[in-house]
C-alpha cells in the first residue's frame, strides 16, 4: 500500500451477550480496491495486540449489498490459518455494523477455505469444517501437560483419556470424574516438564474437556501450547469443531450446549448436521462491540 487510508476497527467481544466476556477480536474493514500488505496487517495486528485481528475485504463494490467477503487473521505474533471467534467477530460486524440483510449467507474466503456465516435469532451461525480426533494411549508429554493442569491434585483419583486431532493440530483431554467448577478452578503451570513437553508435541492446542448434564453439555478450557509461552484461549471456535465430533460418538450428541469456562467465560451451540458425514459443524454464538474507531494509516 502506496497511499494513505482510513480504516475502520472494531473491538468485538465473541461468544457472549456482555461486554468483558468472551473472547475478544479485531475486526478491520478494508474499503474496496484498497491493497494491505501482509506486512501491514501484521503491524496493525500487532499494534492492537488483541488475541486475534480479522481483516474484512468486500468482493463488490456494492458494500452495503455484498455478501462475498475475503477474509484473514493475524495474531499479534504472525497470520493465522484459522481462527473461529474472530470469523464470528467478523460475521457479527457485517450483519450489525454494514448491516446487509440479515437473511443473506455471508461467504468469506479464508486460508481455511470457504466459510458460511448467517444469523440465526439475533447470533452469527458459522459451518466449519469438523475435525474428528483419534483415541491415542498417551506417552511422557501427554501425561507432563495433564499434570500442569492439575499441578496441586493428586491424578491417581482422576479418570481421563486422550484424543488427537491431526487436522487441527490439536490435543483433547476428556476428564471423565471432574466438575465444571474444578475445572473453572484450575490453574495451569508451565513448569520446565511441561514446556518440555509442549515442544516436543508439536501440537497447536491442548483442550480439556468434560461432559456436563446439568446447564451445559460440555464445559472446556483450551490452550495455545505451541508459543514461547503457555497461554490460555478464552473461547474457541475451532477448538469445539474437535469437541462435537467426539462428543456425538462417545454420546450420541449432536447439538452441545458448549461452555468455556475461561477467566472471560462464553457459550457456544454447537451442532453436526443430521446425517453421517460428520463434515461440517455449525457454531452460533452472541457478540458484542466495545469499541468502533478509526485507524489512520
Amino acid at each position: 500500500m502506496t497511499s494513505s487510508a482510513n480504516l475502520r476497527v472494531l473491538y468485538v467481544d465473541a461468544f457472549t451477550d456482555k461486554a468483558f466476556g468472551g473472547n475478544t477480536a479485531g475486526v478491520v474493514l478494508v474499503p474496496y480496491g484498497t491493497n494491505l500488505s501482509e506486512d501491514v496487517m501484521q503491524k496493525i495486528a500487532s499494534e492492537l495486540s488483541l488475541p486475534m485481528t480479522a481483516f474484512v475485504m468486500p468482493k463488490s463494490s456494492e458494500t452495503a449489498a455484498c455478501k462475498q467477503y475475503t477474509l484473514v487473521w493475524f495474531s499479534p505474533r504472525g497470520r493465522a490459518l484459522f481462527c473461529g471467534h474472530a470469523t464470528l467477530a467478523a460475521g457479527h460486524v457485517i450483519f450489525n455494523v454494514v448491516q446487509i440483510s440479515p437473511n443473506c449467507t455471508i461467504e468469506f474466503d479464508s486460508p481455511a477455505g470457504p466459510l458460511g456465516a448467517n444469523l440465526v435469532d439475533g447470533k452469527v451461525t458459522l459451518c466449519l469444517p469438523s475435525n474428528p480426533p483419534e483415541q491415542i494411549q498417551p506417552d511422557q508429554q501427554h501425561l507432563a501437560l495433564l499434570g500442569g493442569l492439575f499441578s496441586n491434585h493428586d491424578l491417581q483419583s482422576k479418570r481421563f483419556s486422550f484424543y488427537h486431532s491431526e487436522t487441527a493440530r490439536a490435543v483433547l483431554v476428556l476428564l471423565e470424574n471432574t466438575s465444571a467448577q474444578e475445572l473453572e478452578s484450575l490453574e495451569f503451570v508451565d513448569s520446565p516438564q511441561v514446556a518440555a513437553a509442549r515442544k516436543a508435541l508439536g501440537v497447536h492446542a491442548a483442550i480439556f474437556v468434560a461432559y456436563s448434564d446439568g446447564k451445559w453439555d460440555s464445559v472446556a478450557r483450551v490452550f495455545n501450547i505451541d508459543s514461547s509461552s503457555l497461554i490460555e484461549d478464552q473461547v474457541t471456535g475451532s477448538a469445539h469443531t474437535v469437541i462435537a465430533p467426539l462428543f456425538k460418538t462417545l454420546f450420541g450428541k449432536r447439538q452441545l450446549r458448549a461452555h468455556q469456562c475461561s477467566k472471560r467465560k462464553g457459550d457456544l451451540f454447537v451442532e453436526l448436521a443430521d446425517d453421517d458425514s460428520d463434515a461440517t459443524v455449525t457454531i452460533r454464538g452472541s457478540a458484542v462491540t466495545i469499541l468502533d474507531g478509526t485507524l489512520s494509516i
